[in-house]
């Protein structure tokens, strides 16, 4: 049996995981884009999972979002039926958290009584499970801006929540990566290659933070003109306050504009990336995927701003971002430094320490 085969069942078993939370990030799209974010005025971890079980369940529900700034500022005159429609999304959202916190919970603990968590293995899972948890609870954090004052979520939280979603999915696909390749450090290996791919994560991790700005400022409908933005290639409105940090921030003109430009820098950045190491054996085809990656997310934002983000449109242009991401990681994790093949804990020792468990 070969080193990994006895870990086979932990490999799959992250992978629904980064799966799952790829259709989290779907949802969550849906749920945005739908304005449904807001529809459940209450965070109830356990008995939150079940839905209005009758019709007075349902009136009190509506009569609950009935009291927050979006019913009176968006949607008033809203009857019940339609709120039913929002409801269904953030519901769902809500309960594919909770399924994926027991999808990652209960074979956690399976595969520690079986022996096949150990050592820094043990400690990744364990980091996953408190990652998980997190993005939860920043979840009803951002919901809890929209209920009060705001008529829906704070862009800034919608920001922190989408990428401690996305870093979660990046521990969890790095962990697979380990377990099937070798061990490696995030930190670059000391060659080009390994120092400047971790540069575009960093131009990623900025476009992604620009494109929750877009989506909680409701920014992407500014204009559905492109190249230009409604005749121009930086219109005026992109100044409209005095303050260049509430510009850069609040302005949804100017997030608009900023997020469909930086998208230029992240693609050429890639380009060069891709060029300068295509004789690099250690990427093994992986610049092709970056430039296949970040060339389909830019042709999915276009669509977007064509349609002013049909929720299709929006959806698939989240999805993009998630796919790029995984390139980028991809990069990454061939690029950096190995770990020592030797101590307690590396892939071939928990799976022979598995092997041998399962022979007594």
């Amino acid at each position: 049996m070969s080193d990994t085969s006895a870990l086979r069942p932990v490999v799959n078993w992250l992978v629904l995981g980064c799966i799952m939370i790829a259709c989290m990030v779907v949802i969550g799209g849906i749920t945005r884009l739908t304005g449904s974010g807001l529809s459940i005025t209450e965070w109830k971890p356990i008995m939150g999972a079940l839905p209005p079980m009758n019709e007075a369940q349902w009136q009190e529900a509506f009569l609950k979002y009935q009291q927050i700034p979006q019913y009176r500022e968006v949607n008033a005159g809203m009857d019940l039926g339609e709120f039913k429609g929002i409801f269904i999304w953030e519901y769902l959202h809500r309960n594919w958290g909770r399924l994926m916190g027991l999808v990652f919970i209960v074979p956690f603990l399976w595969f520690l009584r079986k022996g096949l968590l150990k050592g820094w293995l043990l400690v990744r899972g364990a980091w996953i499970l408190l990652g998980g948890g997190l993005v939860g609870a920043l979840g009803w954090f951002m919901v809890a801006s929209g209920l009060e004052e705001l008529s829906s979520v704070s862009h800034y939280r919608l920001a922190i929540h989408l990428v401690a979603a996305l870093t979660v999915y990046g521990i969890v696909l790095w962990t697979v990566f380990d377990i099937r390749q070798e061990r490696r450090s995030f930190l670059g290996d000391g060659t080009a290659a390994g120092k400047w791919s971790r540069w575009l994560l960093v131009l990623l991790l900025v476009q992604v933070v620009y494109g929750a700005f877009v989506a909680g400022l409701h920014a992407g409908p500014v204009s559905n003109t492109w190249p230009m933005m409604n005749d121009a290639f930086m219109p005026r409105a992109v100044f409209a306050y005095p303050s260049l940090w509430k510009n850069l921030t609040h302005n949804q003109v100017a997030v608009h504009f900023i997020h469909r430009n930086f998208a230029w820098v992240v693609a050429a950045a890639i380009t060069w990336f891709g060029y300068a190491n295509r004789k690099n054996a250690a990427l093994r085809g992986g610049d092709r995927w970056l430039f296949g990656a970040v060339f389909l997310q830019i042709t999915l934002g276009v669509f977007a701003v064509l349609t002013r983000v049909w929720v299709s449109a929006g959806v698939l242009h989240q999805f993009g971002a998630v796919l790029l991401l995984t390139a980028v990681l991809n990069v990454l994790h061939r690029t950096g430094r190995p770990l020592p093949a030797q101590g307690v804990g590396k892939a071939a020792d928990i799976a022979a320490d598995a092997v041998g468990h399962r022979g007594q």
